[in-house]
């Protein structure tokens, strides 16, 4: 995978296009999050119209003051689904890695480089540590998140269920290993 940088925020590959969410984004944006067949994880799951309006504010506002955010993904000029990284509501000092893609572009090569693209700008801009919450058996979210590169920790993390794994990413850390 090469991905070439233009602007400071848009990513390029010969398969897939990642630009910062916009506002233009937003019918798109509320399909998608409207859809239970979306393959993926977004913290929010499934939402509503409303609920999609104050995720795009937040998604915004991450982008304005942290300079990192959730990328809309197109394939052919044509969007795909989201991937990227919005500051953690439950561990301080990390963001949390995201991605879903719409059901008729389900394809987990796509899902997985439009993931490891958006993990790797979130670390050339500075962010330190990446997290990921994986169902055990969501095997789809699984081989996104490890072929993007993030380990699974070994600890099981706190204040979740006994079939929740989290995936992580440290900054310059080598990959393929277990680190918590």
């Amino acid at each position: 995978m090469e991905a070439v940088m233009g602007c400071r925020y848009h990513i390029q590959t010969g398969h897939l296009q990642l630009d910062p969410v916009s506002w233009t984004d937003l019918e798109d944006v509320v399909r998608l999050k409207a859809s239970a067949g979306v393959t993926g994880r977004l913290a929010g799951g499934v939402c509503s119209r409303v609920l999609s309006e104050q995720d795009m504010m937040t998604d915004l506002m991450a982008w304005g003051r942290e300079g990192v955010g959730m990328f809309a993904v197109r394939q052919q000029d044509r969007f795909i689904g989201l991937a990227g990284v919005q500051p953690s509501t439950t561990t301080p000092d990390c963001h949390e890695l995201q991605f879903a893609i719409v059901p008729h572009a389900r394809d987990t090569a796509l899902s997985r480089q439009a993931t490891s693209m958006a993990l790797a700008f979130a670390h050339q801009a500075g962010v330190g540590r990446v997290i990921s919450y994986v169902r055990e058996n969501d095997i789809v979210a699984r081989q996104v998140f490890g072929g993007a590169g993030m380990s699974l920790c070994t600890d099981q993390p706190e204040n979740c269920g006994p079939d929740i794994l989290l995936y992580h990413s440290l900054r310059g850390a080598p990959t393929g290993r277990s680190m918590h």
